[in-house]
C-alpha cells in the first residue's frame, strides 16, 4: 500500500484502470506542484516519487495490483496502522515486512544487471585444466610415475583455483561504453 492507508493510486489522484500515460502525466502534474524546489512539501514528494516508482514500471504495477487484488478492503488501515503507518510498504507475512519498492524488485523476474559470460581463455581454461588432470591422473596409474602423480594433483588443485576466479573475473570486468 501507500502511505497510510492510501494506496499509490490514491497519491496520484488515478483509479486503478488508469493507463501508463495517464499514471505518466498525473505524476508530472503533482511533481510540479509539490517538489521542493517550488515551494512543495518534501514529504509529499516523497510519496509521488514512491508511488510513480511503482506505477511507472510495468512489472512492478502488476505486483503491486495483484497484492491490492489480495488485500481486503477493511485491512489497509489495520495493517498500516500495525507498522506505524510512516513508511510505505506492504504487509508480507508475520515473520517480514518489506516496503513497495522492494517487493516489487523481488516481484519482477529482470536481472539487476546483464549478465557477463566469459570470452577467450577465460572461458576455457578451467575445464580444460580439470581435463588435463584427469588425463594426467590416469597416465600415472598407466606409466606408475609417481611424478605424474603429483604432476595431477597440482593440476587438480589449479583447475579448482580456476574454477573460483573465473567467475570472479566475469564479474570484475567493466561494460563496455
Amino acid at each position: 500500500m501507500g502511505t497510510g492507508d492510501r494506496s499509490h493510486y490514491d497519491v496520484l489522484g488515478l483509479s486503478a484502470r488508469a493507463t501508463t500515460d495517464e499514471v505518466r502525466a498525473a505524476y508530472r502534474r503533482a511533481a510540479r506542484d509539490h517538489h521542493p524546489d517550488a515551494g512543495g512539501d518534501a514529504a509529499r514528494m516523497s510519496e509521488l516519487n514512491a508511488a510513480w516508482h511503482v506505477l511507472g514500471d510495468p512489472h512492478r504495477r502488476a505486483a503491486y495490483d495483484r497484492q491490492l487484488a489480495r488485500r481486503p478492503a477493511s485491512a489497509a488501515p489495520a495493517a498500516s496502522a500495525a507498522h506505524g503507518g510512516d513508511e510505505p510498504g506492504w504487509d508480507i507475512d508475520a515473520d517480514g515486512y518489506r516496503t513497495a519498492e522492494v517487493w516489487a524488485d523481488l516481484a519482477d523476474a529482470r536481472p539487476l544487471r546483464p549478465t557477463r559470460a566469459l570470452e577467450g581463455w577465460w572461458a576455457i581454461l578451467p575445464p580444460g585444466t580439470l581435463l588435463a588432470s584427469i588425463g594426467v591422473f590416469f597416465g600415472a596409474f598407466v606409466l606408475s610415475a609417481p611424478s605424474l602423480l603429483a604432476l595431477s594433483g597440482g593440476l587438480f588443485v589449479l583447475a579448482v583455483g580456476l574454477f573460483v576466479l573465473a567467475p570472479l573475473r566475469a564479474m570484475s570486468r567493466r561494460d563496455p561504453g
